[in-house]
């Protein structure tokens, strides 16, 4: 027989152990959907998983939506989807736009581009903007030493 305080003592337990599965549970829940944003923007759905370090999502009043991370633009303005400035189709209403974890863009679940779309451009662009700072640079030296 169970001595009504170990009764009282097992019944508080079971309580805790619920309430902290039930907690962990919420919390993980929570965490889960925190991180992607859900929505519906001039007609246009949006699914948008958003990058921890730094992320912006800007609705404009026009209809644009423009999701902006460290490795990924997304804009959808008039009809047309750019992917890190490199045209990537049309999107209209109804369509359900979804930036996955992984960067990846998918329209209506068909791939449209991903974080590194428009990156060799990118990286020309960088290195162009590179040569000019060097130069520049280089003519700041060379009139320092020149006119001491």
């Amino acid at each position: 027989m169970i001595h009504p305080v170990q009764r009282f003592n097992l019944s508080a337990l079971a309580l805790v152990c619920a309430l902290v599965s039930g907690s962990v549970l919420a919390v993980s829940t929570v965490g889960c959907n925190a991180l992607t944003w859900n929505g519906t923007h001039h007609g246009i759905r949006y699914s948008i998983h958003r990058d921890l370090r730094n992320h912006s999502i800007v609705k404009g009043k026009d209809g644009s939506l423009m999701y902006d991370s460290p490795e990924l633009v997304v804009l959808s303005e008039n009809g047309k989807l750019m992917i890190n400035g490199v045209e990537s189709g049309e999107v209209s209403e109804g369509d359900l736009v979804k930036i996955t974890d992984l960067g990846t863009v998918l329209v209506n679940g068909q791939r449209r581009g991903d974080k590194l779309t428009g990156h060799a451009e990118l990286q020309k662009r960088l290195k162009q903007g590179q040569a000019v700072i060097e130069t520049h640079t280089q003519a700041e030296l060379d009139y320092i030493n020149d006119h001491g």
